[in-house]
């Protein structure tokens, strides 16, 4: 029985000093600080670049995550996770200064140095400036409201977990990618910018979800120009199925790509499926 107990106690003891390591090793990853690149860009004020500015933002996703109206939203809540709650823009954003909303956005890392978790940067970073101050232009439109989540981001052990193996990484980008202006052949533009967070061009592509966004340019090839509008608008696949995945992506994001948006984006996928040979 002695023995027992005696193992029972130093299984504890692993125990705790496990999860206090877990907790101290996370802890330095999302409190340390990174530098990024200090981009400066003009912000517009006028109606119809804030009114395309939300336009853009729910192409960005974010509107997908942060709510319609920016008010924020509740993604997780459990003891193994934690709580992931992207929080109300207007309140988050009030002290920031333009250029370093520019920071947070295109290069995932907060006023303090801290790098963000699970924000898109890897299709952030390619919009281009005078889109991004869209964006920006339309954040500074919005107020707090009653409608506000109060929740607040604590992570729990998987994602810890996640951090210290590489299976959760900060959003932390360092290189400038983004043009000045918008390219006139769009096509790839919107793919960098839109579809790029899930899906590579040639490739699978596992999410943190568990699931797989396919390889997007021969996918994309097997739809005729009609086709491929649906899915981009609505989500239905090539037999007018709903569900899953993209048809919540394109009730949050792609319903908002234009006509010309998604011709541009089908020519240039079905030229990267040839070139692929796929």
């Amino acid at each position: 029985m002695r023995n027992v107990v005696k193992l029972f106690e130093a299984l504890v003891a692993i125990a705790i000093v496990l999860a206090a390591g877990l907790f101290v090793g996370s802890e330095w990853i999302i409190e340390r600080g990174h530098a990024a690149p200090d981009d400066r860009i003009a912000i517009p004020r006028d109606p119809a670049a804030v009114a395309e500015g939300g336009r853009l933002a729910t192409l960005a996703g974010c509107r997908g995550c942060h709510g319609r109206n920016g008010e924020g939203r509740v993604w997780a809540s459990d003891r193994l996770t934690g709580t992931i709650a992207p929080p109300a823009l207007a309140r988050k954003l009030a002290g920031y200064s333009d250029a370093e909303l520019v920071r947070l956005i295109r290069y995932g890392v907060k006023r303090d140095g801290g790098a963000l978790f699970l924000m898109p940067t890897q299709a952030l970073r390619s919009w281009a400036d005078e889109d991004l101050g869209r964006i920006i232009a339309w954040l500074r439109t919005l107020k707090p409201g009653a409608a506000d989540s109060r929740a607040e981001t604590r992570y729990g052990p998987l994602p810890r977990l996640g951090m210290l193996t590489g299976g959760f990484e900060e959003s932390h980008r360092t290189i400038r990618l983004a043009p000045a202006h918008r390219p006139p052949e769009i096509g790839r533009y919107v793919y960098d910018t839109t579809c790029a967070a899930c899906h590579r061009l040639g490739d699978d592509h596992g999410l943190g979800d568990g699931s797989v966004a396919p390889a997007l340019a021969p996918k994309a090839a097997g739809y005729d120009p009609a086709a491929f509008r649906r899915l981009s608008r609505t989500g239905a696949g090539m037999h007018g199925r709903r569900g899953g995945r993209m048809s919540a992506i394109a009730r949050e994001a792609t319903h908002a790509l234009s006509d010309m948006e998604i011709a541009a984006l089908h020519a240039y996928l079905r030229g990267e499926a040839a070139r692929l040979g796929r």
